[in-house]
């Protein structure tokens, strides 16, 4: 949510180590990626599907290019080398899942061919918002803290330091809390990494005329529901998953303790949620 990838290029200086290449991708309509055209943005403020399915395409489309460009080695025969281990952070995870969503998105010929590519998701610090979790009223705090909320209703600077501080200071949540009204809900801690960052940096950091425009909306009721359709598919969530692409792609997932309580709650809910389903013989 309305950071761009500059804050992962420090990836890059280890990726040799470990034998990978790391690629940095913004999410569209962010800077460096194509805006949405008008059109787009209409399907995204009416809440239609078509911009989540649209969204699967092109990835699709990028990961074909970069194939083709950049000679990629298939994925081998036990998935422990070759291919693209797919990354999303924060809301950037939504865009990440819609590739798995559908595999009629694609013409059968390209879903075959990238069938021989996609090797992993991975989830990153992944938001409810990013899966169409809600909270429900009974489990919502009064007076919580939630500087998105404020975006409408505070100055830029005033809202834009206020998230930054926010996100990336460092919370000490209970390891397992029986309610999200256990967690942490202060504005900042003592440390926050954005108190750090140059003027250079803030400028590089994030994209606030991105957030507003293209995120925002995503965070609507009526989008939400597509979204979290989406996602259970995905996660072998519903009973739908002959519709999936790439069924047998593993998904990892990795979940920082620390992180603000929207992304911690989310760990938690997807831990327990999976572990019922193991209970319940499915995987």
């Amino acid at each position: 949510i309305a950071f761009t990838g500059d804050n992962l290029k420090k990836l890059h200086n280890h990726a040799h180590a470990f034998n990978l290449r790391t690629v940095i991708w913004n999410r569209r309509d962010y800077v460096g990626s194509s805006k949405y055209t008008s059109d787009e943005l209409e399907d995204l403020n009416h809440g239609q599907r078509a911009f989540l399915d649209r969204l699967g395409v092109h990835l699709a489309q990028f990961l074909l290019w970069f194939i083709e460009q950049h000679n990629v080695p298939k994925v081998n025969a036990d998935r422990t080398t070759g291919g693209f281990a797919i990354m999303g952070w924060s809301l950037g995870n939504l865009t990440a899942i819609t590739l798995f969503s559908h595999k009629n998105l694609f013409a059968p010929e390209t879903y075959e061919l990238l069938g021989k590519y996609v090797k992993n998701l991975i989830i990153y610090d992944a938001t409810l918002l990013a899966f169409g979790w809600r909270l429900p009223p009974s489990e919502t705090p009064p007076n919580i803290y939630d500087p998105l909320t404020t975006f409408t209703t505070e100055p830029p600077e005033v809202a834009q330091h206020n998230f930054d501080v926010w996100v990336s200071s460092y919370y000490d949540h209970p390891k397992n809390p029986e309610s999200v009204r256990d967690l942490h809900f202060a504005r900042r801690t003592e440390f926050a990494t954005s108190d750090t960052w140059s003027a250079e940096d803030l400028k590089a950091f994030h994209d606030y005329d991105a957030f507003r425009r293209s995120d925002m909306p995503v965070f609507q009721p009526t989008m939400q529901s597509y979204i979290r359709e989406l996602s259970d598919r995905v996660l072998g969530l519903d009973d739908n998953t002959s519709t999936m692409a790439f069924p047998n792609c593993p998904i990892i997932y990795l979940r920082p303790t620390r992180t603000t309580w929207r992304c911690y709650w989310f760990g938690i809910q997807a831990e327990r949620t999976y572990d019922e389903h193991r209970r319940n013989g499915r995987n």
